[in-house]
């Protein structure tokens, strides 16, 4: 042997086990630089029956929320000496279920989910039989499902935007969210309340439908043509702003004077928009460190209750609100 030592005494400082010499640790460490030596990760997962590496599914990796959320959880995970097997499903209830399985089979230790649905029999029943910890991002999923929570408080935030928007003279409203999922139901409410607390009469719309510049442009034009449009519009996720600002520049609209516009979610499209746009905020990075230390929380120690964290969301006012021309 390169390192003078017996193969047990490689083993154990290859592994990490106590009860070696410092001065056998760098002999052994020296000589396996020398040797271009590689650890074989395999064969280490099979015997301590951990592989140390967990699964993130996604909906969408292009959206730059998500992506944040990822890169919070990495920073968590690396510094645990944790991977991370990252899977899009393209925002599609089938694909989660084929990418949980693809997770079990390689056996990782755990998985955060950020689902493309609450109520896909498919999906639940598959995390309804899974025995590895999961840890759900943003999602209400009936409690029967075996996992531990991150929310977002977005009743707060839109609560707080909307009576701006009250206070400012809007009473006709527009709320686009994306499909029923916690985060539209959880917006639509607090505009709700918004209008009860102030003793108004709610006369807001909501448009539902998908978290695209499709969904956003669309329903914009066909609010705007309406005979009573509305003064005020509430968009319920960053992929919506792109579609909404194609409308703005087509109809040569000025946000805080002809349209106020809201937004969710701080992204470099609002902030440097000729008008910059007024956001509720959340710590995306955040979510995703807290997910990863949940996990991980799970996995070292699965004895531990399960626990829901909710984290805090702000309204950011901007230059694209102002005060309503006309009341309706």
């Amino acid at each position: 042997m390169r390192a003078g030592v017996g193969l047990g005494s490689v083993s154990r400082v290859l592994s990490g086990q106590p009860g070696v010499s410092e001065v056998m640790r760098k002999r052994v460490l020296k000589a396996a630089e020398s040797l271009n030596y590689m650890p074989n990760m395999l064969a280490q997962s099979l015997r301590r029956r951990s592989t140390r590496s967990v699964g993130f599914i996604v909906t969408d990796i292009a959206n730059p929320l998500v992506s944040s959320i990822v890169r919070g959880a990495e920073l968590v995970f690396s510094a645990a000496g944790y991977s991370i097997l990252l899977m899009n499903s393209g925002d599609q209830p089938s694909a989660d279920v084929e990418r949980i399985g693809l997770l079990q089979q390689r056996q990782v230790d755990g998985i955060i989910l950020l689902s493309s649905a609450e109520d896909d029999p498919d999906l639940l029943n598959t995390l309804g039989r899974a025995t590895l910890p999961i840890v759900v991002i943003d999602r209400s999923l009936p409690p029967e499902i075996n996992a531990r929570y991150v929310l977002s408080d977005h009743y707060s935030g839109i609560g707080v935007a909307t009576r701006s928007l009250l206070k400012l003279g809007h009473r006709r409203i527009a709320v686009i969210v994306g499909r029923d999922l916690r985060p539209s139901r959880e917006r639509i409410r607090a505009v709700n309340d918004a209008y009860a607390d102030l003793k108004l009469e709610p006369t807001f719309i909501v448009d539902r439908g998908s978290l695209s510049p499709e969904h956003s442009n669309a329903a914009m034009t066909e609010m705007l043509n309406a005979p009573d449009p509305p003064t005020a519009i509430i968009l319920g996720g960053n992929q919506l702003l792109e579609g909404a600002l194609a409308v703005v520049k087509a109809r040569n609209l000025r946000l805080g004077r002809d349209l106020s516009l809201i937004s969710c979610d701080d992204v470099p499209l609002g902030r440097f928009f000729e008008t910059p746009i007024s956001t509720v905020m959340r710590d995306t990075d955040l979510i995703g460190q807290t997910a990863a230390q949940l996990l991980l929380e799970s996995i070292l120690e699965p004895q531990r209750p399960h626990r829901t964290v909710m984290l805090p969301t702000w309204f950011e006012s901007r230059a694209s609100c102002g005060k309503v021309k006309r009341n309706k």
